[in-house]
């Protein structure tokens, strides 16, 4: 054999046997139980009792909850318990109360909080709240963001509002409540059929720097920041920081020239996003570029500590661009300490329309790092193209997350292949945030269907519960499919 061959030879068994290439990703175990359901599973999901170590589903429909009790240890149940929701419930969601070692269900109607007890059964009245939806007659019941554990001591509190106030209302240890009335009012907007009233969005963070989480809402491109006091309790007058970030609402004075190509500013996330305990802002500012497309502005302001309350720069201490619209989320991928941010968006364009009358278009999901300089990398560092289906009846989601399913600390990436399969691309960290190689597992995937990631079981490694729905086939012209739920549990 010549030297020339020789040399071929071996560097062609050492590209075989590079341990990258034939490197096979490691298929996890789950323990798998499926069940039929008799009502829709297309509402709202609750789920109680989480931190036990084992999970209670409810799940929403209409007027009534289908409760599938302990998923974590006994996996589903063959038939759903039925629980009716009252008449004059407006609101519901979930509450830990005192002296009660489980979680409750909590009902908002025009004038009080109830909660139902599912272990015996029982509907009692909590307390007499004050609330904007008193004057409305006719109201189809849904989840309300009205309980939140605010001085953080276990128990949930509930915030309500009136016309010109915001009221919270704080339990103690004893499983009574004390009133706070805050001078916060909703926010009132004009259309052509009077006025509407929307209650103003709470972010409940830490803005003095003194370990206890206030309470505060954006009113125009300010905080009104009402801070807890050592007695757990909240200041009754608010301290305001400027965000300036050049947020307006729609009722604004500022008035935009017409034709004039001028950013709309929204308030994306309000967190700490490079890790140093002070809570940042996330603007996006988005532009469009022609008919069609849309760029996007993302503009990051670090909080700092001046004169004793949190404060931000006027001029964005970090940006990010991407194209299209969509969604976008912030997650620490690779745990450093540092949130990334992913998108999944599509550029609209004539391309898009033909696709999407054929029953999906295809979307792009980028991640972006962020680096310890406080910057994000302007290429992604990962992207794919996810399928979404828009056909008549289906909920438009994409099996597409980003958690830790092997339980190594970090988050792996989960992605639908196609109508039979979906992948895990197990998380790295370095450049790369997932491996190249991701192990498939086979399931039906049909249109109507979407997925809850989530540790149900609290051993350190995600879960799946697969939601499926009849869907309308045009094709047939009839509903097709069936209600059911498909849960993974993972396994040692």
């Amino acid at each position: 054999m010549s030297k020339i061959a020789t040399i071929t030879t071996v560097l062609l068994l050492t590209t075989l046997a590079s341990p990258l290439l034939l490197a096979k990703a490691n298929k996890l175990n789950f323990n798998k139980s499926q069940q039929s359901s008799q009502q829709k599973i297309t509402g709202q999901l609750l789920y109680l009792n989480e931190k036990n170590g084992d999970v209670d589903l409810l799940i929403h429909d209409d007027n009534r909850f289908s409760y599938y009790p302990h998923i974590a240890q006994g996996g589903l149940v063959d038939k759903a318990q039925i629980i009716e929701i009252p008449e004059n419930a407006q609101f519901f969601n979930q509450a830990k109360l005192a002296k009660q070692a489980s979680e409750v269900i909590v009902y908002l109607t025009a004038d009080a909080v109830m909660s139902y007890n599912i272990e015996d059964k029982t509907i009692n009245k909590l307390i007499d709240v004050e609330t904007l939806y008193k004057y409305q007659g006719i109201f189809e019941v849904n989840f309300g963001d009205f309980v939140q554990d605010f001085n953080q001591d276990g128990l949930s509190d509930f915030i309500t509002y009136s016309l010109d106030t915001t009221h919270l209302y704080l339990q103690n240890a004893a499983g009574e409540f004390s009133h706070q009335s805050l001078a916060i009012s909703p926010r009132i907007e004009k259309s052509g059929r009077g006025l509407s009233f929307t209650p103003q969005r709470f972010y409940h963070a830490d803005f003095n720097n003194d370990d206890k989480k206030d309470i505060a809402f954006q009113i125009d491109d300010q905080l009104m920041v009402f801070a807890q006091t050592p007695t757990q309790l909240f200041d009754n007058s608010p301290v305001v920081i400027n965000l300036n970030a050049h947020l307006e609402n729609k009722n604004s004075a500022i008035k935009k020239q017409q034709g004039e190509k001028s950013a709309a500013v929204n308030l994306e996330t309000i967190e700490d996003i490079n890790g140093d305990g002070f809570v940042d802002i996330v603007t996006k500012e988005s532009v469009r570029e022609g008919m069609m497309s849309r760029i996007n502005h993302l503009m990051i302001r670090y909080g700092f500590i001046e004169n004793g309350v949190m404060s931000y720069n006027k001029q964005a201490d970090g940006k990010a661009t991407f194209d299209g619209e969509g969604m976008i989320k912030f997650k620490d991928v690779d745990g450093d300490g540092l949130k990334d941010y992913y998108t999944l968006s599509v550029e609209m364009g004539i391309g898009t329309m033909m696709s999407a009358m054929s029953g999906a278009i295809d979307m792009d999901l980028r991640f972006y790092k962020l680096g310890k300089n406080g910057e994000y990398v302007k290429k992604p560092v990962y992207e794919n193209e996810v399928e979404i289906a828009i056909s008549s009846g289906s909920d438009g989601e994409a099996l597409t997350d980003v958690s830790d399913f092997n339980g190594d600390g970090i988050n792996d990436l989960i992605l639908k292949t196609d109508d039979k399969e979906f992948t895990i691309y197990s998380g790295a960290k370095g450049k790369r945030l997932f491996a190249k190689r991701g192990a498939d597992y086979e399931i039906e995937l049909p249109k109507s269907v979407r997925t809850e990631i989530k540790d149900f079981n609290n051993d350190g490694k995600a879960d799946i519960l697969f939601l499926y729905g009849k869907y309308y086939d045009e094709d047939e012209e009839k509903e097709v499919g069936e209600n059911k739920l498909t849960l993974w549990l993972s396994a040692s």
